[in-house]
């Protein structure tokens, strides 16, 4: 594959789009030669001199040389993943996904491949991850018990400016347990923040961590953390099915019950007299019962899809125009995507096929100029939403 040198600043937008597409099916394909070239090395000179070669040729650390050649091996095992990379069908890091997949159990290759071909990478992970579950034979336990093997964390001084560094990596419930911890605890800092003072997320995100780990003993079980469960109900069983956490994360039925037996439930059925999902003009701020049906619901930053814990509640038509906290005028979205919001008048529409809301840019400098219903985008108010969310998604929510 060849790709020629051209003069970006002189190209259209639909040119430059088509010169992306050009680039990264160049990309894969030098992805795919590179862990070629690295297992023949391998092969005929062993395993020690290929990662020499990385280093000293590909200006690789001895860590990246040797997941370099780890990724080459496992890609080499993986054929049909490694001939669409090599066309330039899937990127590298999807490649990388499925071949790793495919070493720790069975998996359909063919139906990754191509899955691969039209997601984005954080839509792949988490197919990738319940094809995984989907294709265990033991629901998924070994694969929960392998990331239970893997779990580590180390710390240390930085050579260079004296600053601490901390590594970790945590099994599914516990990372989901912490990133709420943490996120709860960003929030807190970040609310009681003046205006003078104010940090960036990042400075918050280490104070919160330094607030938590140093928390008197007294104070060390869980601050507070919320997590959310989601399951079907099995109406011929009567019994909770497919339990799984916020992030997909899937749970045994054993876990399932221990965490809903340590946890503050919230009712399933929104609507009922329990939970008040529209407050009207009462309040600016989502309730809590409305801050979870969102997550049930839009399940992630709809625009670039981060975590739903660190996402805020943000008002379609807007409160100083009239906006109403209710669930049809709200959706999730992430410090940064809301700034696209507010300050780069992106927009808000929503698929009339699936009724999910997204983000896309907006020229119109401001699309509640005039009276906000008459400006709604997509039709998202033509057909507002039910506010019974869950119904057929029994919701446990509460501090595991």
């Amino acid at each position: 594959m060849c790709v020629s040198a051209v003069d970006e600043a002189k190209m259209s937008e639909p040119a430059l789009s088509r010169r992306l597409v050009e680039l990264g099916q160049a990309e894969s394909a030098i992805a795919a030669m590179k862990a070629k070239a690295l297992i023949a090395l391998s092969e005929r000179s062993g395993q020690g001199r290929a990662r020499q070669v990385a280093v000293e040729n590909l200006g690789a650390s001895a860590g990246q040389a040797r997941k370099e050649l780890m990724n080459a091996e496992r890609l080499s095992k993986a054929t049909e993943t490694a001939e669409a990379l090599q066309a330039g069908e899937i990127p590298a890091d999807h490649a990388k996904l499925i071949a790793r997949a495919a070493s720790e159990g069975p998996v359909d290759e063919a139906a990754l491949v191509e899955a691969a071909k039209t997601e984005d990478f954080g839509q792949f992970t988490r197919t990738v991850r319940d094809h995984q579950c989907e294709q265990a034979a033991d629901g998924g336990e070994s694969r929960r018990n392998r990331q239970h093997q893997r779990r580590t964390a180390s710390i240390r001084q930085s050579p260079h400016d004296g600053m601490y560094e901390l590594y970790a990596r945590f099994a599914g419930e516990s990372g989901n347990r912490i990133e709420a911890a943490l996120a709860a605890e960003e929030r807190r800092i970040r609310a009681q923040q003046d205006g003078a003072a104010e940090s960036t997320f990042g400075q918050r995100l280490s104070d919160a961590l330094e607030h938590l780990i140093c928390a008197e003993v007294e104070n060390r079980r869980p601050q507070g953390t919320k997590l959310i469960l989601t399951a079907d109900w099995d109406l011929l069983n009567q019994q909770l099915a497919d339990a799984r956490l916020l992030d997909g994360t899937p749970l045994t039925k054993a876990e399932a019950l221990r965490l809903a037996c340590d946890a503050d439930l919230l009712p399933s059925v929104f609507d009922t007299t329990f939970q008040t999902l529209d407050v009207g003009r009462k309040a600016r701020s989502a309730t809590e019962a409305q801050r979870a049906a969102l997550i049930i619901r839009d399940k992630h930053c709809i625009g670039c899809g981060k975590s739903a814990v660190w996402c805020e509640a943000h008002h379609i038509i807007p409160w100083q125009k009239g906006g109403l906290t209710k669930l049809d005028n709200l959706v999730l979205v992430c410090t940064a995507c809301h700034h696209d919001i507010h300050d780069r008048n992106w927009a808000i529409v929503k698929c009339p096929d699936t009724g999910r809301y997204k983000l896309q840019p907006m020229l119109d400098p401001d699309p509640f100029a005039s009276h906000p219903e008459d400006n709604c985008q997509a039709g998202c108010h033509n057909k507002p939403p039910p506010e019974t969310l869950g119904v057929r998604e029994p919701l446990l929510l509460g501090a595991a």
